[in-house]
C-alpha cells in the first residue's frame, strides 16, 4: 500500500466521520421539534430524522452519505401546538438520544483514528525524505 493511498483512506474515514456527526447534530437539535402528522400523501413538515449509510471505495476507503431515516415521525400528543390534530396529535421526529450520543462518540472516535492514521503515514513519508537526503 502506498503512501499516497494510506492517506486518501484516512482522508475518506475522516469525512465520513465528519457526515456521521453532521447527521447526529442535525437529529439533536431538532429533537424536540414537530409538525402536523402525515395527511394521505405522507406529506408533512415535520423534521424527518437522518442517518447515514457507508461504503467501501474500491481501491481503499469509505464513502459516505446522509439519507432519511426509516419510520421518520412518532404521534405524539401536544394540544398546545399549532400543528395539532383535532385529536392534540403533531408528528414528532423518531429520534432516539441514547443512539445519537453513541453515534456522536463513534464518529469523534472515529476521526480520531483516521487523523492518527494519516500522522503516522505523514511521518513515515518524512522518514523516506530524509533517509534520500
Amino acid at each position: 500500500m502506498s503512501l499516497s493511498s494510506m492517506l486518501s483512506i484516512s482522508a475518506s474515514g475522516m469525512n465520513a466521520a465528519a457526515t456521521r456527526l453532521e447527521a447526529s447534530a442535525g437529529n439533536i437539535a431538532n429533537v424536540r421539534s414537530s409538525g402536523p402528522l402525515p395527511d394521505a400523501s405522507g406529506a408533512t413538515t415535520a423534521y424527518a430524522p437522518v442517518t447515514v449509510t457507508q461504503s467501501d471505495v474500491r481501491g481503499g476507503g469509505v464513502a459516505a452519505r446522509i439519507v432519511q431515516a426509516a419510520d421518520p415521525y412518532v404521534a405524539a400528543y401536544d394540544p398546545a401546538s399549532p400543528d395539532a390534530d383535532d385529536k392534540g396529535m403533531v408528528a414528532a421526529p423518531n429520534v432516539d438520544m441514547a443512539g445519537e450520543l453513541v453515534n456522536v462518540m463513534t464518529a469523534r472516535l472515529s476521526y480520531q483514528a483516521s487523523a492518527k492514521t494519516m500522522k503516522v503515514a505523514n511521518d513515515m513519508l518524512k522518514t523516506t525524505l530524509d533517509a534520500f537526503s
